[in-house]
């Protein structure tokens, strides 16, 4: 199995465990929020903005927290679904938190 849908597969079984239908449109796209990140997000961040030793965020809630937050302050109109995707990206690229 891939990578990619071994980890598919678990946000599947997490959602089902929680009573929570989980259709395509709600679970995490690693390329879009590839997408969205290089097109909106690297103009100002470099790679070393997520390595550098004061690293915020400390946890997967304050990353989605500054996604909003700069989606916000930048007037982009993302849904729910954009901020997860590009939460979903960092953290599998750049973090590893836990859990979404």
């Amino acid at each position: 199995m891939s990578r990619r849908l071994y980890r598919a597969a678990g946000v599947v079984t997490f959602a089902a465990a929680m009573g929570v239908a989980a259709s395509a449109a709600e679970m995490p796209n690693l390329e879009r929020g590839r997408g969205l990140y290089e097109n909106h997000c690297v103009v100002c961040h470099t790679p070393k903005i997520h390595s550098r030793p004061n690293r915020i965020p400390l946890t997967i809630d304050e990353l989605r927290k500054i996604v909003n937050d700069f989606a916000r302050s930048e007037n982009l109109h993302w849904s729910q679904q954009d901020t997860e995707d590009v939460v979903w990206f960092l953290n599998q690229t750049k973090y590893r938190f836990q859990s979404l």
